[in-house]
């Protein structure tokens, strides 16, 4: 039987990862609203760096250095609370959030996150071990990674590091010397047959588009290629037909009533998540985190700190942060990471809006205030339910929780200065704006600003025209579309809402981008050219760190003024 180990070189690379990966996904989820946590990506570059060393990989390395790339990977997501308070912040003439404030709550909502596992693994990682096969949760994303690492550590896969320096090297290259930098290639190709070029028709050769196709799946991908579609037969009508992504009103409105049609129907899983919190006693542990008085101790000193700074640092009264601890860390916490376990899907962009809404309710003075509940849920949220993935195959493997704990909350203060130093950065080379039309659509920031400002009674929002009812007309199909895609005879034949409705607030270059990557992926590559799913992994990893690591070069070779443009 292997031996667990907890070695140097696995946490110093884990580090180096959970680094990397919170820049480069503070950059994709600005760029395209989707990204790759981390856990994947994490390994198989820890494989590749250490395939060929005299000192064998074990899985106890692989698990550590995939939870701490998790963990840096899921802190990108805040780059959507902080743009969406950029955006707030420019219309309503408020301080824009400084690097401090930044830091500061990235750490305390993810400490909020960190003492919510104490509860999540012991409800939906323990107990859940015990029941019968078929009454466990799926945990989708887990056993994804299992398979990888199972993988990468048996036979015949030398040449996966050399795959992944080939494509790594290659789409770092083409982004550099693409429209956007050098000017050598294009960064999409636009389609002129008919006139639709004038509507902004394209496919866009992003790296991160055809690696992420691969990832989110082709039902996904058909779904941004209908909600193209869609878009597209809107945009003569639309106030600006050349870029009708800008009309944000039917698509925020579609995925804000999915999502809440999905709880709703779910509503069987939300009461076994609220049950459980009442028996959190239960199920034998043989690996606790750690004893009940560090439990005890290190939830009391989270909460002090996390309540303290709300309170200076962001003027929040003691009931909203008492609310945001309760519903966003705990409660909301406990949905979204079981309908994680079950989908592979997060529903943390409906959450955040469901917590700003409790915020407002609550007698948040500023719009600035509500939108705090957004920024609470991706902190907690994102640490919470991706370190209690990462628990569950954790627990597979037998490595030690208390491994998997520590290692994640070491980097939480450095990557939440990460965090906020790239986001800096970006607001500071990038354009964002309210309607989805700067240089980074950042669109689930769009419809966290636009709702956080509907929240708010003193500030006027107008509307374009035909506004209201489009949103009328996509909420109500977003409700009548959760529904049938619930049922699985029909579900089927029906494209993926997500997809559906991030297509109508992303560019159109991007809907279809994401549509023939997944041709090229799963049916040129794979059912033609017989490319093995291990080899399509590496490939699809490559393309989206690259994307990350070759846009942010790109932004400072611009900035330094070694690129023009």
């Amino acid at each position: 039987m292997e031996e667990h180990r907890l070695t140097l070189r696995s946490f110093i690379v884990g580090y180096i990862l959970a680094i990397l990966m919170c820049a480069v996904n503070s950059y994709l989820v600005l760029s395209f609203g989707i990204m790759e946590e981390g856990p994947m990506i994490a390994a198989l570059f820890f494989f590749a760096i250490f395939s060929r060393s005299a000192t064998k990989i074990t899985t106890s390395e692989m698990v550590i250095v995939a939870t701490m790339g998790s963990a840096g990977g899921s802190l990108g997501f805040m780059a959507n609370f902080f743009a969406a308070q950029a955006m707030i912040a420019a219309k309503t003439g408020v301080d824009p959030y400084t690097i401090w404030d930044m830091l500061v709550f990235s750490t305390v909502s993810s400490i909020v996150g960190l003492i919510s596992v104490l509860i999540l693994r012991q409800v939906l990682v323990i107990k859940d071990a015990e029941l019968p096969e078929e009454k466990r949760l799926s945990w989708v994303g887990p056993k994804a990674l299992k398979g990888l690492v199972d993988a990468l550590l048996g036979e015949g896969n030398s040449m996966q590091p050399r795959y992944l320096l080939f494509f790594l090297l290659g789409s770092i290259a083409y982004i550099l010397l693409n429209s956007g930098g050098v000017g050598w290639f294009p960064e999409a190709g636009m389609i002129t047959i008919g006139g639709l070029a004038a509507y902004g028709v394209g496919v866009s050769f992003a790296p991160f588009i055809w690696g992420g196709a691969y990832f989110i799946g082709l039902r996904t991908c058909i779904g941004f290629f209908v909600g193209g579609v869609v878009l597209l037969i809107m945009a003569p009508y639309l106030p600006n037909p050349a870029r009708p992504h800008t009309y944000i009103w039917p698509g925020t409105m579609f995925l804000v009533t999915s999502g809440l049609t999905a709880l709703a129907i779910n509503w069987r899983m939300i009461r076994s998540a609220l049950k459980s919190l009442y028996s959190f006693k239960g199920g034998h542990d043989e690996n606790p985190i750690m004893s009940k008085k560090a439990m005890i101790v290190f939830t009391l000193i989270g909460l002090a700190l996390t309540v303290v700074c709300l309170y200076v640092q962001f003027k929040l009264t003691i009931t909203i942060i008492v609310a945001m601890i309760v519903f966003g860390g705990l409660i909301l916490n406990m949905i979204a990471t079981r309908a994680q376990a079950q989908t592979m899907i997060n529903p943390a962009r409906v959450m955040g809006i469901l917590l700003m809404g409790v915020n407002a309710a609550l007698g948040a003075s500023s719009v600035n205030q509500s939108l705090t509940g957004a920024g609470f849920v991706a902190g907690s949220g994102a640490q919470g339910g991706n370190l209690t993935a990462d628990m569950a195959y954790g627990h597979w493997y037998r490595i030690k929780a208390s491994w998997q704990f520590w290692t994640q909350a070491a980097t939480i203060i450095a990557c939440s200065l990460v965090a906020a130093l790239v986001f800096y950065f970006l607001r500071m080379n990038f354009t964002l704006d309210l309607d989805g039309s700067g240089e980074l659509p950042a669109p689930i920031a769009v419809i966290w600003a636009n709702i956080a400002l509907l929240f708010d009674p003193n500030i006027e929002v107008v509307l374009p025209p035909f506004a209201i009812e489009s949103m009328l007309i996509a909420g109500t199909v977003g409700v009548v579309w959760t529904f049938l895609e619930n049922r699985p005879r029909i579900r089927r034949f029906l494209p993926c809402s997500i997809g559906f409705g991030l297509a109508l607030i992303l560019p159109l270059v991007y809907d279809f981008g994401f549509f023939f990557g997944a041709v090229m992926m799963f049916y040129v590559l794979k059912r033609f050219l017989k490319f093995s799913d291990i080899t399509l992994t590496t490939m699809a990893i490559a393309c989206i760190v690259a994307e990350g690591v070759g846009g942010l070069l790109q932004a400072i070779l611009k900035a330094v003024g070694v690129i023009g443009g």
